[in-house]
């Protein structure tokens, strides 16, 4: 009886052994690095092992795609296709993550990956990881926080990218006007808001059920603000996301001592929500338009929310991570303009997609729209604040006895 006890330890204590060597490749993952062993011994089954030779094509650029894959042995190339040429822009080695982005929010490879040696990958697809969020919420959202993060990481560097090529190659014409030191006499915390909040499923609230909105006035702190007050300023720390539940709110961002208005937003629209993935600093303006109720969520509610595998807490993160991935390839593309401009100036696609054409059309320099178009990325990739299709006017705020850019025109021809 004693061999036969010792002889079932070993076994189990074996066991137990190549369950965590089944799963490291999964702990060393950036991406999965935050889920627990029980999670990482969930998850690995239901990745897909595809063995590759040496030179085979993993994915094509322009492919759809809509998987995630962890590099298991070997490495691979990433390769991008310019104006007929191809180049390596990365090597990708052990445990290495690729396609992340396109396993929340599928869309054409932006590059080629292929075996530079025999190689080996885990694939997860989008069907599995949706299978997840029906059958084990906690461990689907494990992974989007995942995600999320690695996501905020390439928009911080991408952000630093964008805002060091308009310093190095922006024209020295543009007027200078006020910081936001003008704005900071209007901060306003509020007041707490007295009767009861109405939420509608509109705007960006659309994917949540009404119970999900109950949820979310009991778990908010209501504050109200007059029209003109400010409700957070740029460059002041994050520690809340905000919901419009009434009114109309300005978004402002000041880019080289100007002030851009970016956005105005409805009811519905949800604003800052970086700020209950990580740390971070406003990255604009919020201006009361009217009477406006805001619904401020705490970083720490949301937190428990998640805990307790609140489906509210969980569509909300993979909504602000969608967002983040959205945002960042559009950043991409304006980073892509911005590195080749010299050789080609003119409004970009990505600006004329930003700014509205009957905006840009009215705008003389080239760079005026680069900035516009640069405060609107820079705001949204860092709060994740609003989207394209919210864009409804952008135009720069000027103080009363600065002149613009235009104005110097019209009197130096005279």
């Amino acid at each position: 009886m004693g061999l036969k006890r010792n002889t079932d330890s070993h076994a189990e204590e074996y066991g137990m052994v190549a369950a965590a060597q089944e799963t490291s490749w999964l702990a060393r993952a950036d991406v999965f690095a935050g889920l627990s062993e029980e999670q990482r011994a969930m998850l690995a089954p239901v990745f897909r092992t595809r063995d590759l030779q040496a030179g085979e094509v993993v994915c094509k650029q322009g492919d759809a795609g809509d998987y995630l894959a962890v590099v298991t042995a070997g490495e691979l190339s990433v390769r991008v296709q310019r104006e007929g040429h191809e180049t390596e822009v990365r090597v990708l080695g052990l445990h290495e993550v690729f396609g992340e982005m396109s396993c929340l929010d599928p869309a054409p490879r932006s590059a080629a990956v292929v075996a530079r040696v025999d190689s080996r990958v885990k694939m997860l697809s989008r069907t599995m990881l949706n299978a997840l969020h029906t059958n084990a919420p906690a461990l689907f959202s494990g992974v989007v926080r995942g995600v999320a993060n690695r996501v905020a990481e390439r928009l911080e560097a991408t952000n630093a990218r964008i805002e060091e090529l308009l310093a190095t190659k922006r024209s020295p014409t543009q007027p200078r006007q006020p910081s936001l030191a003008q704005l900071q006499s209007d901060l306003s915390r509020g007041r707490p808001h007295q009767g009861e909040v109405m939420l509608e499923a509109v705007g960006a609230l659309k994917p949540f059920s009404a119970r999900d909105l109950e949820v979310l006035k009991t778990v908010s702190v209501a504050r109200a603000f007059a029209p003109g007050e400010i409700i957070c300023l740029q460059g002041e720390p994050a520690r809340a996301a905000f919901v419009v539940a009434s009114g109309r709110v300005d978004v402002l961002r000041a880019v080289n001592q100007k002030i851009y208005q970016l956005a105005r937003v409805e009811e519905g629209s949800l604003l800052g929500q970086l700020a209950l993935l990580r740390d971070a600093r406003r990255s604009a303006t919020l201006r009361a338009v009217d009477d406006v109720v805001i619904l401020g969520l705490a970083r720490d509610r949301f937190e428990a929310l998640l805990a307790a595998q609140s489906p509210l807490a969980i569509a909300f993160q993979e909504i602000v991570t969608i967002a983040g991935i959205q945002q960042l390839r559009m950043a991409n593309d304006l980073v892509g303009y911005l590195d080749g401009r010299e050789a080609k100036r003119q409004i970009p696609d990505i600006a004329r997609r930003i700014v509205r054409k009957e905006v840009a059309d009215t705008i003389d320099e080239a760079d005026e729209v680069e900035a516009i178009a640069a405060a609107y990325l820079q705001t949204t990739l860092q709060n994740w604040d609003i989207s394209p299709s919210e864009l409804k006017r952008v135009r720069v705020v000027k103080s009363e006895g600065v002149m613009s850019a235009a104005e110097i025109a019209a009197r130096l021809k005279k």
